[in-house]
């Protein structure tokens, strides 16, 4: 299980949606979120989205194409993934890949 976590201009989330929803990823989180200058704690003013998604192996690879999709077309994408040790569907109660 993986967690990934994109930073997306706004302009790009109807095609992620439509692409993500293409590979099977039909459920992911969004929130608006500014950028921050490196050299200064001052806001730069910019606003982007934070896309975060659970995903089982299996939808890994074809998540992550889509997000080079974006990147390959002009979209600045940011995108980090790391490892889920455990997930908990908390309405359902499932637990594991089935939870995802």
């Amino acid at each position: 299980m993986y967690w990934v976590v994109s930073i997306i201009p706004s302009e790009a989330l109807d095609r992620l949606t439509e692409k993500f929803s293409q590979v099977g990823v039909v459920r992911f989180t969004v929130a608006e979120v500014e950028m921050v200058n490196p050299q200064s704690v001052v806001s730069a003013g910019n606003q982007a989205l934070r896309v975060e998604v659970a995903l089982n192996e299996e939808f890994l690879p074809p998540a992550l194409k889509v997000l080079e999709q974006l990147r390959s077309a002009g979209f600045d994408v940011t995108t980090h993934v790391g490892q889920l040790s455990d997930a908990m569907r908390t309405r359902t109660g499932e637990m594991g890949p089935e939870a995802i």
